[in-house]
């Protein structure tokens, strides 16, 4: 609050040096006329931009001076008591508005008060959306809400995008709610419990601690919970059963009080991931293979000695399991025009067992020290089974290989991990944070694979009947220090060093079953030791509305790696250095604008650089290279966002662009065989590059009923890899294959959700796609990408409700694949509310209802181009019975 005050200042102080009259008046409490001392007074121009600011004296009165004429918005706000708003043009003459009466809030049911609420307001780097001003149904959840903001999108399986960027952290009142899965709190907190969705860029958690900016920024929404909805209960259950044996119940519950939360959740079903809504008519129709799912989770959060100490503790269980097959065809599009083929079907079994604690301790220790400290445990058990066929053919249809593996094995492992922080304000604007960590994982596994692989044109045939057993163990340790200083108002620097070790072992023996001998090519013992260290470096300077900040990071690092069985032992050190720069300029309260730029090294990975990787299958073989040098990467991105509160519209645009100088890329050799040797190799002279823009465009319709949201998108991808062929006794040469990428999209969108007569939300959008290869120009291709969306809900009489959900997306034709891709379905759900507060909602629910779904799926990189399809379930009905209860949450006192 003191920051914002300041601020109101900051422009009352500038906006005077260009004003010409002034305007006076008197706040009172309507009840008693006593006045209200330190009320705010300010001032508004048309497009809802903060002009002046002001506070009434002992006395209630207020003056504000030197005010530029022409058209305001008046607001008087003062703690506990309505907002008076009202619209006033200022003329060259002094204005006395006398005596200003505010109504307390407890007397707002006493008489009808029409008041101005601000939908959407900008604050600094937060976008704060006022909940009250966007209509949800009668025990709507959190993600319907998301659904009526404006610059938001809730996908049917709970993936959220805001403002054109996927949505990573969802905070409950800063704090994480069931931290393991986000979609838990979307999905079940009320949306009549919010007050505000704040939605902003987070900094990493390491940068956060440290002080020390490492660029990275995360996508964060942050739901700020009304005050009477911090107490109480709340919660549902669900159980629905449908054709094909289908069946699903859900579990949550939820107790809330100022200070303690506890919040249990539980599913079982075989439709699906225990993270998805299996009822949820928006979700995407098809169930994949045989799914199994059982899942339990407990989030307790309370507060301690007078809130210094805050606990936040998490557990979870998941139990889940799938059946599947799936098929697939691959075309290799080889230099010399030649074309491979194959075929392949493959089944799969597994299932997964595991049990997870996650605990965040924070405590205030006195006025100048804070310590927190984390911690986190999981075990699990994993079995796989998978068999798997495959044929290759040449482009005249005659046989080249075939592969056949049935390979099954047994995981265990298990991790566990600290984290503890400490920090001490030394003095004004002065720090010093101390961060201790530790990471240990262990498992152990056992695998059988038993394989053949036949050579056609040579006879050649390799058998492969192994017992394999593998035993990896990792260590890590790290610790930095890191001191904050204020320069002086408008900057501040921060210094650190960090300290960085790594111990890992990775064994895998793998023994023929007949001879009982080890596979010297299937095996490895390798043995990788790290040590980092380096200096951290951060300056921010903060002024008005304009914030830079600068980092950077020079670390020295100690690399090695040995494996007796393939008699490799290599090291090195080596300097690396990360910089980071940041400028945000808040041109106004409604208008904003960022740049960023990123330089980082990618080193070479052990795995890129070691002579050879253990053997996969005899037909593909993986070769490093140690003469790997380390690649730059540079990365720009901007991003603006401005709204205007008048006419409720609102705008973002974001774009980046990225370039990798000394590129690693990928050199593949194609055998005549089909087998296929990969390796590494950096490539001078040319840039691997990427770019893309972004840009949203939101405003209401018919009286702000209704949101009409247009995007346009447009992306591009210059990359690079060498394909060589090796046919009889010719060698053949390395060719180089430039791929380029670009797609382009435009997109719309229709929102009306009132929850009265009938809601809508409906959506179009149509792109190009263009790939293009210098190896085999013939197969250069644009085609044309398309769909549309649309759910619609009718309240009809009686509590009935009826909602369809209809979906359709196209892809067109390519030069190699001749015939579009078409998938189409439609859902249709009719519910009625049976208590009189709506609470039990009974359902009949139809995917995919004529039956119309087509899973195909194509990829195309480079010169390999695939098409798949698998053992999806479509069409299904399903009856349902779902429960909300809620008690005291979000209700007033009688």
């Amino acid at each position: 609050m003191k920051r914002l005050i300041q601020l109101f200042l900051l422009f009352f102080v500038i906006s005077t040096a260009y004003s010409q009259t002034s305007i006076k008046g008197k706040i009172l409490d309507k009840a008693d006329n006593k006045p209200l001392t330190n009320a705010s007074i300010i001032l508004l121009n048309k497009d809802s931009v903060l002009r002046y600011f002001n506070r009434a004296n002992e006395e209630g009165k207020f003056l504000i001076k030197n005010i530029k004429p022409g058209s305001y918005i008046l607001l008087a706000t003062y703690p506990k008591f309505e907002l008076y708003s009202d619209t006033i043009d200022i003329k060259d003459k002094e204005i006395d508005l006398n005596d200003i009466k505010i109504n307390s809030q407890k007397n707002v049911l006493e008489e009808v008060i029409i008041t101005r609420r601000l939908p959407i307001t900008l604050k600094g780097d937060t976008i704060e959306y006022d909940a009250a001003s966007f209509a949800t149904e009668k025990n709507a959840k959190l993600e319907d809400l998301f659904r009526r903001l404006p610059g938001f999108t809730v996908s049917g399986d709970g993936n959220i995008t805001a403002q054109g960027k996927a949505v990573q952290k969802v905070f409950i009142d800063g704090e994480e709610f069931f931290g393991y899965d986000p979609k838990i709190a979307i999905r079940n907190v009320r949306a009549d419990a919010v007050d505000k969705v704040q939605l902003y860029e987070k900094k990493s958690e390491e940068a956060e601690l440290s002080g020390i900016d490492d660029g990275v920024r995360i996508q964060t929404v942050n739901v700020v919970l009304k005050e009477k909805a911090r107490k109480g209960i709340f919660g549902n259950a669900e159980l629905l059963g449908g054709t094909k044996e289908l069946y699903t119940g859900n579990l949550f519950a939820a107790k809330f009080n100022q200070t303690e939360r506890i919040g249990i959740t539980a599913n079982h079903n075989n439709m699906g991931s225990s993270n998805s809504r299996e009822g949820s008519l928006r979700m995407n129709n098809q169930i994949t293979g045989q799914p199994l799912n059982t899942s339990l989770g407990a989030n307790y959060e309370n507060q301690f000695l007078k809130k210094a100490l805050k606990v936040n503790a998490n557990y979870n269980y998941n139990n889940s399991s799938n059946k599947n097959q799936s098929e697939n065809y691959n075309k290799n599009i080889l230099p010399d025009n030649s074309i491979l083929e194959r075929n392949s079907k493959n089944y799969n079994e597994n299932s997964a067992r595991s049990n997870g604690v996650r605990s965040n301790l924070s405590m205030r220790l006195d006025s100048t020290q804070n310590i927190e400290l984390q911690t986190n445990g999981n075990w699990s058990n994993n079995f796989s089974l998978s068999q798997s066929e495959s044929a290759t053919k040449d482009g005249a249809g005659a046989a080249v290989s075939s592969f056949n593996e049935k390979n099954e094995s047994n995981t265990s492992s298990q991790s566990n991990n600290f984290r503890l922080n400490y920090r001490k304000r030394l003095k004004a604007g002065s720090s010093l944070n101390l961060m201790v960590g530790n990471n240990y994982n262990e498992s152990t596994s056992d695998s059988k694979v038993n394989s053949e692989t036949i050579i056609h044109q040579s006879n050649d045939t390799t058998r492969i009947n192994q017992n394999r057993r593998g035993n990896n163990k990792g260590n890590n340790f790290s610790t930095s220090l890191n001191f904050n200083n204020r320069l002086n108002d408008a900057m501040n620097l921060a210094l650190g060093y960090s300290f960085n070790q790594s111990n890992n072992r990775n064994e895998q023996i793998s023994t023929d079953i007949e001879t009982k001998e080890k596979d010297p090519l299937y095996s490895k013992n390798q043995i990788d030791n790290n040590t980092n260290q380096g200096v951290n470096v951060h300056l921010s300077y903060r002024k008005d509305k304009f914030e830079v900040n600068l980092s950077n990071r020079t670390f020295y690092k100690n690399q090695k790696l040995s494996d007796s069985d393939r008699d490799i032992n290599l090291s090195r050190n080596f300097w690396d250095n990360n910089l980071n720069f940041d400028a945000n300029y808040r041109i106004s309260n409604s208008k904003n604008i960022r740049l960023a730029y990123q330089s980082s090294n990618i080193i070479p990975s052990f795995d890129q650089l070691q002579p050879l990787q253990p053997q996969t299958n005899p037909l593909f073989q993986q070769i490093g290279n140690p003469d790997l040098k380390r690649a730059v990467n540079n990365n720009i991105s901007a991003n603006y966002n401005a709204f205007s509160l008048l006419k409720g519209t609102n705008i973002n645009i974001n774009g980046n662009f990225s370039f990798v100088n000394n590129p690693i890329v990928n050199k593949t050799t194609v055998m005549e065989n089909s087998a296929q040797i990969s390796s590494y190799e950096n490539l001078s002279g040319k840039s691997n590059w990427n770019g893309g823009l972004n840009i949203n465009h939101m405003q209401p319709l018919a009286n702000r009923r209704i949101n009409f949201n247009k995007s346009a998108n447009i992306r591009y991808n210059n990359s690079y890899s060498y394909t060589k062929f090796e046919s009889g006794q010719s060698q053949g040469e390395f060719l180089l294959n430039n791929s380029k990428n670009t797609s382009f999209g435009l997109g719309s969108s229709l929102n009306e959700q009132d929850s009265e007569g009938f809601d809508f939300d409906i959506s179009l959008n149509a792109g190009l796609n263009a790939q293009q290869n210098s190896i085999n120009t013939q197969y250069n291709a644009t085609n044309f990408e398309g769909g549309a969306s649309g759910y619609i809900k009718y309240f009809l009489p009686k509590k009935f409700n009826i909602m369809t959900n209809v979906y359709y997306s196209y892809t067109g034709p390519t030069k190699l694949y001749k015939k579009s891709i078409n998938q189409f379905y439609t859902n249709l759900e009719l519910e009625k509310k049976v208590l009189k507060d709506e609470s039990l909602t009974v359902s009949l629910k139809a995917f995919d209802l004529f039956n119309t779904f087509n899973n195909t799926r194509r990829n195309g990189s480079d010169t390999n181009y695939s098409e798949s399809t698998q053992q999806v379930l479509t069409q299904y009905f399903l009856v349902g019975v779902k429960w909300d209860f809620n008690k005291y949450l979000g209700k007033s006192n009688d």
